[in-house]
């Protein structure tokens, strides 16, 4: 081969290396300086703020406020980073734990998928609507004043359940299902209050069929009941079947959980003095019902009420054994035997 021909031949090749050379430091180089603007502000740093970003925010909005706190460099680049990449209407609002140590891309990737802070609290069954704010309000969750506001006075016409209940402190008792809630930091008191009816309309819809002629406002009323009269699933059903028996023949209730609730702290114990008590809602007085349930019934009692034992059990009376159950009688006589057998 000629020599000529080999020296022309290879000229190209060493050109085409260069300039694959020169690209790839070119793209790296780019790379480096994409790092350098869309990396964090602070590299390695472990600092946290807490960073409040309010519905309807612009991205521009967002930027300012990621740059005064010092979590960005630059709001441009932020807005230009997430125009670049579409997710302008994506970004959500709420409040976050963001560090100056995050990329743009790990910041707008917590803001995508709303990563806010989030605070946990459990009702237990059978607590009254004080108590639950109460609840709220030691967690710092809710303003007591606002809470009550919006119990009295606000409108929740998805949950058809509360048509035709009045407008008072008492509108939402027993409709506030007890669980355990996560909610983001900053949610109002109406939020909370409507996570929570929600719940409650969720456990409804799953309830087994109403075997009973009660009214979806007269089971949460019972189940109030028996939720406040019994520890252990086992004996709900045969409460509600002693309170159903009683309504059925006319006979009073007797409850002291009804009866407690008319106190501003529970008792104790309820005294023969408390049975004269002038109220709707003491059933040793008043035939029927109480006017409202008495506290917020879990699932289990809300079943029992539904699918009740069948039972002639008029009458029952709590063990002494810290077992939490309950001895049933049919008759009057039965029970006071029971009841000295237990040592009342």
């Amino acid at each position: 081969m000629n020599i000529n021909a080999q020296r022309i031949t290879s000229k190209p090749k060493r050109i085409l290396v260069l300039l694959a050379t020169l690209f790839l430091l070119i793209l790296l180089v780019g790379l480096l300086i994409l790092n350098n603007l869309f990396g964090p502000y602070k590299p390695g740093s472990k600092e946290e703020q807490d960073i409040i970003i309010k519905q309807g925010f612009s991205t521009s909005a967002i930027a300012k406020i990621l740059a005064n706190e010092k979590i960005i460099k630059n709001p441009k680049l932020f807005q230009l980073y997430v125009r670049l990449n579409k997710m302008d209407s994506k970004l959500k609002a709420g409040e976050y734990t963001l560090s100056p140590g995050m990329s743009m891309e790990e910041i707008t990737d917590k803001l995508i998928k709303g990563q806010v802070i989030t605070y946990k609290f459990t009702i237990p069954e059978g607590y009254t609507l004080k108590q639950i704010c109460q609840v709220l309000v030691n967690r710092k969750l809710v303003d007591e004043e606002e809470f009550w506001r919006v119990v009295r006075e606000e409108t929740f016409p998805e949950f058809t359940f509360l048509e035709g209940i009045p407008k008072d402190e008492k509108r939402l008792e027993g409709y506030l299902f007890p669980d355990t809630y996560v909610i983001p930091k900053g949610i109002s008191a109406k939020g909370i209050i409507e996570m929570m009816l929600e719940r409650f309309q969720q456990v409804y819809a799953q309830l087994p069929p109403n075997t009973t002629n009660l009214s979806k406002r007269e089971v949460v009323i019972l189940a109030s009941m028996v939720e406040l009269e019994s520890l252990v699933d086992k004996d709900r059903p045969l409460i509600a079947s002693v309170f159903l028996n009683r309504l059925k023949i006319g006979m009073k209730l007797d409850s002291d959980a009804t009866l407690q609730y008319v106190f501003p702290e529970r008792k104790s114990r309820v005294l023969y003095s408390d049975l004269e008590i002038d109220s709707p809602y003491n059933t040793y007085r008043n035939k029927g019902l109480p006017p409202g349930p008495i506290g917020s019934p879990g699932k289990a009692s809300l079943e029992a009420v539904h699918q009740p034992a069948k039972t002639k059990f008029l009458y029952f009376v709590a063990r002494k054994d810290g077992s939490g159950e309950h001895v049933f009688a049919r008759t009057h006589d039965q029970h006071i035997e029971n009841k000295k057998k237990l040592g009342y």
